[in-house]
């Protein structure tokens, strides 16, 4: 880190990047430096993700301090997210407009990612003793936890997009939140699910009961987009829970199915069988006509905190 009475210019040469190097014994002798600079370090993130057939991602999209470590982890989530909405729109079945929630979804979850980095780098930097100190006694008496230890960021969810919405116009519990993942067995294997379904939407239900007000034009659908039914039980079916991980989180909050996104975040849930149907007949509409997308970002979320809402199913922390 660039000390107050360094220059830019100063650190910027060859000689200091030997001098600051030579405690660790790196040496002209043993060492070529390929490259060296002074980086300044950016917390921004573009207001526009895509413009017709150019979409942005990764760097081109946003920049953060790399104190958290989650530079790489946002582009790699940009890629998931947009890559299943290309498929589907170069592949006919979903309306174009599908690509403006990649604006909306991921513009809202990257500003978790560059606060926090942020905030680590205001605990990290810290070049006064006393400040160091009291800091030090922040850190321990949080117990290390970010969610004490830090101020309050936006929560890790994604905003405005391919999500259920709840009866009131509002986002459905859990919504937007990456889901985790338990190991299932099917046909003799046992694996994490997504080694087992291969990726895709995921509809998983408490047993088969859940499907029964599925007609065929919804398993068409779900055949179209490459969704896998997943009837889970306990013991003895098709497809086993098997550590009894989904089950007991489904049931836990009166639900009896889950669809989860091709990038694993969570689009909603039902608590009956008609409320499957409509579960599925929600993404068919959004996969056709998405209502809450934009290509424009939305204002900065509210510093809420970063925990899943009281009642969210298959809610876990980024």
């Amino acid at each position: 880190m660039r000390l107050a009475h360094e220059s830019i210019e100063e650190l910027n040469t060859e000689e200091s990047a030997w001098r600051l190097l030579a405690p660790w014994g790196r040496t002209p002798e043993n060492t070529t430096i390929e490259r060296h600079t002074v980086y300044t370090f950016q917390a921004r993130w573009v207001d526009r993700w895509r413009e017709g057939r150019l979409l942005l991602a990764g760097d081109a999209a946003h920049q953060m301090p790399p104190f958290a470590g989650q530079g790489m982890c946002s582009g790699l989530r940009d890629a998931v997210n947009l890559a299943w909405k290309l498929r589907l729109v170069l592949d006919g079945h979903a309306d174009a407009g599908l690509l403006d929630t990649y604006t909306s979804e991921r513009s809202a979850h990257v500003q978790h990612a560059i606060a926090m980095s942020m905030e680590l780098g205001k605990v990290i930097c810290v070049l006064d003793p006393e400040e160091a100190r009291a800091r030090d006694t922040r850190m321990i008496a949080a117990g290390a936890d970010p969610a004490r230890a830090l101020p309050e960021a936006p929560p890790p969810v994604l905003g405005d997009g391919v999500l259920q919405r709840a009866a009131d116009g509002g986002r459905a519990a859990g919504a937007g939140h990456l889901t985790p993942q338990f190991p299932v067995t099917h046909e003799g294997r046992t694996e994490l699910l997504d080694e087992l379904t291969g990726g895709g939407f995921v509809l998983l239900t408490d047993g088969e009961a859940p499907l029964a007000d599925l007609d065929a034009a919804d398993r068409a659908f779900l055949r179209t987009i490459g969704a896998r039914l997943v009837p889970l039980t306990e013991n003895g079916g098709t497809w086993t829970d098997t550590p009894g991980g989904y089950l007991p989180h489904l049931r836990a909050h009166g639900h009896v199915a889950a669809l989860v996104r091709p990038d694993f975040y969570l689009f909603g849930t039902a608590s009956d069988a008609a409320g499957v149907r409509e579960l599925v007949g929600r993404l068919r509409a959004l996969l056709r006509s998405p209502a809450h997308g934009t290509d424009h970002a939305p204002a900065p979320a509210p510093h809420t905190g970063a925990t899943a809402p009281e009642g969210s199913p298959l809610a876990a922390a980024t």
